[in-house]
């Protein structure tokens, strides 16, 4: 898909996520792009900008890299209830996310 003039909305709220990802990693636009299968700082960079609709395996490549998940990328904290317990549940430990899931799925049952 060509690269746009102005940014797309939805593309854009994606890109915004990447960005304060990638911040929050520690991480430039350049090493990103080169340590994961992206291998261009400029497709990143207009990825971030809202320019181009990143593709699902775009996706893939920039969160196997910054180790979340694809729906950490397409989801704003800001956006709800929901959203926001994706966002918090990223950080926690593996043996609380299993309790999490656990009640959760206990709490459905009922």
């Amino acid at each position: 898909m060509p690269r746009r003039t102005t940014p797309d909305a939805l593309a854009l709220a994606i890109g915004r996520r990447i960005r304060a990802l990638r911040e929050e990693a520690g991480l430039t636009q350049e090493k990103l792009a080169f340590e994961s299968e992206l291998r261009s700082k400029g497709h990143l960079s207009n990825l971030e900008a809202g320019l181009v609709m990143p593709t699902v395996a775009t996706l893939r490549v920039v969160a196997d890299r910054l180790g979340v998940l694809v729906a950490d990328l397409v989801t704003d904290p800001k956006e709800g209830d929901r959203a926001k317990l994706i966002e918090l549940t990223r950080g926690l430990a593996p043996g609380v996310l299993r309790k999490l899931v656990r009640e959760l799925s206990a709490s459905k049952k009922k």
